[in-house]
């Protein structure tokens, strides 16, 4: 006995309403899990890359290795001068001493401005102190016609006035900044530098000497162009310069101490008594010259407090009865000192105010 054949196959138009709808939701689900998994991607871009907070961190990254010119590639074109002033100087924002700028900061973090405005805000350290800058931010243009593209503003670019009062005066004609040499202009360097950054400014010559470190940050709420920060770098006598001049002092007072009389010729000092005195027996005391010290402002050279005492001793007899005495005077006197310098040497004149009427 034959079988029947079995029956043909349904095609796709006879397969039932209920298997379509559950391709078709298959479909739709897997199209929206799709757009959905590209939104979180391009938000989790955006919200990790093309922020002002990353771009500040490329920025500083670029700093602590020494690139000028990667570091200025993060500005916005539109209105940053780095050159063509006078007298401004932009050895900050390239090389070694660009690198030393950034070399005393610890800890940095970045975020953004909590009050919106698209602007940076770097937090870090140095020595253990805290400190914040802000790094305004602008944003023209956009990547994919999505991403925001965020460049720095001239206001994370600040200029620096270091003041070095009596620098002239003194014989110096530069400063030392983070390493690089730098000309003075009546007493006044000035220079760009990149925000943060920390200027250890220096002088170090035969005969004066200072230093001073200063931390460059945009105050939080600043808007537009970063204000100049005013350094003073104050001077003062190094070691060798004192040396000079307590050997000239004390050469001076032993040439006063070794005349044996009572008013030694070209000295400040002197004394009279009515009794008869054994000359040979007469000594003075002086005062140490390290009592002197030597200083440096904006008028130049000065010494401190030069009023001294020295003390005589030496016997005598009474005028009228011949007694033998014993005598022992402490006797005040003015140096008159001036400094100045020649060329590579340190002038000290030591002379004497005239001793007063006895």
């Amino acid at each position: 006995m034959s079988q029947a054949p079995p029956p043909p196959p349904k095609n796709d138009s006879e397969q039932s309403p209920h298997a379509s709808r559950v391709v078709l939701f298959a479909w739709v689900a897997a199209l929206i899990m799709a757009l959905a998994a590209g939104g979180a991607a391009i938000w989790q871009v955006s919200e990790k890359i093309y922020t002002p907070g990353h771009t500040a961190q490329e920025y500083w990254d670029s700093i602590s290795r020494g690139s000028g010119s990667e570091a200025l590639g993060f500005f916005e074109s539109e209105g940053l001068e780095t050159g063509g002033e006078d007298n401004v100087d932009s050895v900050l924002l390239d090389g070694s001493p660009l690198e030393a700028s950034s070399t005393a900061i610890e800890d940095p973090r970045f975020g953004e401005d909590p009050e919106g405005g698209g602007d940076a805000v770097m937090q870090f350290a140095v020595e253990g102190e805290n400190y914040e800058t802000r790094l305004p931010m602008e944003s023209h243009e956009s990547t994919l016609a999505v991403f925001k593209n965020w460049e720095l503003t001239s206001g994370a670019m600040s200029q620096l006035q270091i003041d070095v009062p009596g620098a002239a005066a003194g014989g110096i004609a530069q400063i030392d900044v983070n390493g690089e040499p730098v000309n003075l202009v009546d007493d006044t360097a000035t220079l760009r530098s990149y925000v943060p950054a920390v200027v250890e400014i220096a002088v170090d010559s035969e005969w004066l000497v200072g230093t001073a470190r200063y931390v460059v940050v945009q105050e939080a709420g600043a808007q537009g162009e970063a204000e100049a920060h005013q350094i003073t770098l104050d001077l003062k006598a190094s070691e060798a310069a004192e040396e000079v001049l307590h050997e000239e002092v004390e050469e001076y007072l032993a040439s006063c101490a070794d005349q044996q009389v009572l008013m030694p010729a070209g000295c400040p000092m002197g004394i009279n008594t009515p009794n008869q005195v054994v000359t040979e027996s007469i000594t003075w005391q002086m005062p140490e010259p390290e009592d002197l010290s030597l200083g440096f402002d904006e008028d130049g050279w000065e010494t401190s407090e030069t009023e001294m005492e020295a003390t005589i001793n030496f016997d005598s007899r009474h005028f009228h009865d011949g007694e033998s005495l014993q005598e022992s005077h402490d006797v005040g006197f003015d140096l008159d000192v001036e400094v100045g310098a020649s060329g590579e040497e340190l002038i000290v004149s030591v002379t004497g105010a005239e001793p007063p009427e006895l």
